[in-house]
């Protein structure tokens, strides 16, 4: 007979496997900005020593230091006080150092805080690939204390159990355990909890995961959020986030401009310097390139050395002749636009440019390659040359270069939308012109209200954000108010409150007697005693008023098919219009009204004499924003931009249908809204009559009024 298995030996057997001997001699490391100088080791990519590790250093790097600042903020490593619930988006171009300050952040948060950090990647497979690639032979290798401490593949989960698991590592010193882990993001996360979560490559990350990543932290003392990425996407993802922060960018001046800065122009806060005006001689440098690019031409900086432009070649101010073309071996430099003077790369000073959002605690800085003394400047020019002749060279260039977001899918832009601003203010409307709503529904709904005087001439005079609880009284006012000749309402998820609305518009709210009407039957013709009519041998609806909005026809070109939708409500069967149509279309027709020929887009218009031409202006146009206009014409920005990005075949490059899942519900409404114009704008109203009907296929025969 067997002995019983020894349980306590069986246990303190597993406990040696998963818990590491702690680190005899792990040094005291009190800040982050500490752990990279004096600990983290970088791989060196170029010169004698390439393939090597080094100590890392900001240099060439200058303007991370104060971000790292801010993190130390954060995490209260010098006050003692973490800043709990705090955000900080780092939107940057490529290669400016994100991977190593992520993955070295982790390192210090487990082994030197013991506080859990996850980092999300978009799938599993980059996560995998990180850990592999670079997590262990950049740091673990690299670290002897910190490898002594750190088993991979190995967790605690949130019941305290220890589980093996891909892309984990656990630390501990013996008494105190920290878990970190990388993660793929194309599912909602669970079972793990955190203290820090990163998030890499957000514009990759489905937006409807990235939700779940807050419940991570509900259990911790500190939340901290950070998101790492290039923008991609003009108000979506990366560029989204960074634009909901305090909007950091880097300023450069000369050597001599910065000495005479005085200090009363910036400030030490929040962990790090900043200003909150531009001090005047700081530019940034990715807006204003190209022109802070010259060529020495005697190898030697100048003032009167020709400035880099938009044609891809070098020329003096003023002068149209070509001085010089990129070289492999030219000899390029940042300088001032205006005066010529050098740039001072090495210290840059960090503008906020909402810094109300500071003491909020929703950072956001943008990091670029222009002006980061790491990133070759000949390799700069080099791309710049090739990308004013192909657009798509110009998206990369865009987005990895600048950090600024370009798509080639995306159809709209911030300067699209700025041509479209007329001289008008929100709410502003003109006597006389007609008008319609939209109605977007969800846990959120939206509305948007524009006037149509002809077809290149319309205006976006109204928009609203309303609680589905209030819905159907906020969206009547605002329909009386706004003076509203036809609303289009999304159907779902609201079903319940967009009839009670179509039914109260339509007049049809207190109606005793419903007919009952075969939606298919050409010869029928049934008028309603508010007006409304349904005109069988057409198809369509006469004295629309409001409608409901289905998108069931899936093929492009199908066009708008009118009719009704019927339901049972208190024993009576009753009916509200319903047009149905296409997806992509709907959109499409808004982002059309605001593109002219310049993007390609030709349409012929009627103006009001009467007269046909090609628009060269957008048709539709947007209300003046101003410092203190209402926050609804920015989110009417942020959704148009993100509802206009299509979705790009990766072997094709064929664009196709507009993505799903963001922010795009103001578009949606406009959208809704120029449907409401196009067929509420024709219809009017049948005079009251009654009318002996008989009714095909319902074997009745009635008084229909």
């Amino acid at each position: 007979m067997s002995k019983p298995a020894n349980k306590s030996s069986a246990l303190a057997q597993l406990g040696a496997r998963i818990a590491p001997a702690p680190a005899v001699n792990a040094p005291r490391v009190a800040s982050f900005r500490q752990f990279l100088l004096e600990v983290a080791r970088v791989r060196v990519q170029s010169g004698a020593a390439a393939g090597t590790y080094a100590p890392y250093t900001f240099k060439g790097r200058a303007a991370l230091e104060e971000i790292v600042g801010c993190i130390d903020h954060v995490l209260g490593s010098f006050t003692g006080e973490p800043l709990k619930d705090s955000r900080l988006a780092l939107a940057g171009g490529a290669q400016f150092g994100k991977t190593t300050l992520e993955l070295a952040l982790a390192a210090y948060a487990a082994a030197c805080r013991f506080l859990n950090p996850i980092v999300f990647l978009p799938d599993d497979k980059l996560a995998d690939e990180i850990v592999d690639a670079k997590f262990r032979p950049d740091v673990l290798d690299q670290i002897p204390w910190l490898a002594a401490m750190t088993k991979v593949g190995r967790a605690v989960n949130e019941s305290g159990k220890a589980v093996n698991t891909k892309g984990a590592f656990l630390v501990t010193d013996g008494q105190r355990k920290a878990v970190g882990m990388f993660r793929g993001l194309q599912k909602p996360p669970t079972t793990f909890t955190a203290d820090i979560v990163i998030e890499d490559e957000k514009d990759d990350i489905k937006r409807a995961n990235s939700k779940f990543v807050s419940g991570r932290m509900t259990a911790s003392a500190l939340r901290f959020h950070l998101e790492v990425g290039t923008q991609r996407l003009h108000g979506a993802g990366q560029n989204a986030v960074w634009k909901n922060g305090s909007q950091g960018v880097v300023l450069l001046a000369s050597a001599r401009v910065r000495e005479q800065l005085p200090h009363d122009a910036f400030k030490i806060a929040h962990g790090h310097r900043y200003t909150e005006t531009v001090p005047p001689g700081w530019i940034n440098p990715e807006d204003a390139w190209p022109q802070i690019c010259r060529c020495a031409i005697t190898g030697t900086p100048r003032r009167d050395d020709p400035v880099l432009g938009f044609e891809g070649d070098f020329r003096r101010a003023g002068s149209t002749e070509v001085v010089a073309t990129f070289t492999p071996g030219g000899h390029y430099y940042y300088a001032h636009p205006e005066t010529g003077e050098p740039l001072d790369c090495d210290h840059p000073l960090w503008h906020h440019r909402v810094p109300a959002k500071l003491a909020q605690r929703q950072f956001s800085f943008r990091v670029a390659q222009i002006g980061t003394l790491a990133i070759d400047l000949a390799q700069i020019v080099a791309h710049w040359t090739r990308a004013v002749a192909d657009n798509e060279e110009m998206v990369t260039f865009r987005c990895d270069r600048q950090a600024l977001p370009k798509s080639a899918a995306q159809a709209l832009t911030p300067e699209i939308m700025s041509r479209a601003r007329d001289e008008y203010f929100f709410g502003e409307k003109r006597a006389g012109v007609p008008r319609f709503a939209g109605l977007d529904m969800g846990d959120r709904c939206w509305y948007v209200c524009r006037e149509t005087a002809h077809a290149g001439d319309k205006r976006l005079v109204s928009a609203a954000q309303i609680a589905i609880g209030d819905v159907v009284g906020r969206a009547l006012a605002l329909c009386a108010a706004d003076g509203v000749s036809t609303l289009f309402i999304d159907e779902r998820p609201a079903v319940s409150e967009a009839r009670t609305l179509a039914l109260a518009l339509n007049g049809l709210a207190e109606l005793d007697h419903w007919p009952s009407i075969d939606w298919r039957d050409r010869s029928a013709y049934v008028a309603l005693p508010s007006g409304l009519a349904w005109d069988g041998r057409n198809q369509k609806w006469i004295g629309l008023r409001c409608a409901v909005v289905r998108f069931t026809k899936n093929q492009l070109g199908a066009g708008l098919e009118q009719g009704g939708v019927e339901f049972t409500e208190n024993g009576v069967t009753k009916f509200v219009p319903v047009i149905a149509c296409n997806r992509f279309e709907t959109i499409d027709r808004v982002v059309r009204e605001l593109l002219t020929p310049t993007e390609n887009v030709v349409e012929v218009v009627r103006d009001a004499e009467g007269k046909n031409h090609v628009r060269t202006a957008p048709a539709l146009r947007l209300p003046r924003l101003t410092p203190g206009a209402p926050a609804i014409l920015s989110a009417v920005d942020a959704h148009f931009l993100a509802g206009s990005q299509r979705v790009k075949d990766d072997k094709t490059g064929e664009l196709g249908d507009y993505i799903d899942g963001v922010d795009n519900h103001l578009l949606f409404a406009a959208g809704y809204s120029a449907l409401a114009e196009t067929i509420g704008g024709t219809a009017k109203a049948a005079a009251f009559h009654y009318e002996r009907l008989e009714l095909t296929g319902t074997g009745r025969e009635g008084s229909i009024v």
